[in-house]
Parts: structure tokens; C-alpha cells; sequence
């Protein structure tokens, strides 16, 4: 049986998940900026990709963040 994985999400441009939003490891995405977040282990909130970025720049922060 497949395993669903549902994101935090939000629709409205320029909002950003704040850390009471996720926990460590947690992923967000904001479909009206194109955007996805992730709360890394140093408590801060980064993006990992971007609409326009290339997937070199995607598969990179991909394997940092492990």
C-alpha cells in the first residue's frame, strides 16, 4: 500500500513558515510563490528550491541537507 505524505502548504504569496510552523526536518510549500521550505537543525527556516533555480542547485542543497 502506497504511503501518502501530505506538506504544510500555503496559497497566499510571500508567506513563509515561521519555526512554531515546523519541526526539524519538516517541509512546507507556498504554491503561489513557488517555493519550498524546510526548518533545518539549526532551528532556522530555508528554502530549497525555487522556481527558475536549476536542479544542479536543487539536487545540492538536497544531499547538504541529507
Amino acid at each position: 500500500m502506497a504511503t501518502v505524505i501530505k506538506l504544510k502548504k500555503s496559497e497566499v504569496a510571500s508567506s513563509v513558515p515561521d519555526t512554531g510552523d515546523l519541526v526539524v526536518g519538516e517541509v512546507a510549500i507556498n504554491t503561489a510563490d513557488q517555493k519550498i521550505y524546510v526548518r533545518d537543525s539549526s532551528d532556522n527556516i530555508v528554502i530549497v528550491a525555487s522556481k527558475g533555480e536549476t536542479l544542479g542547485t536543487v539536487l545540492a542543497m538536497s544531499i547538504a541537507l541529507g
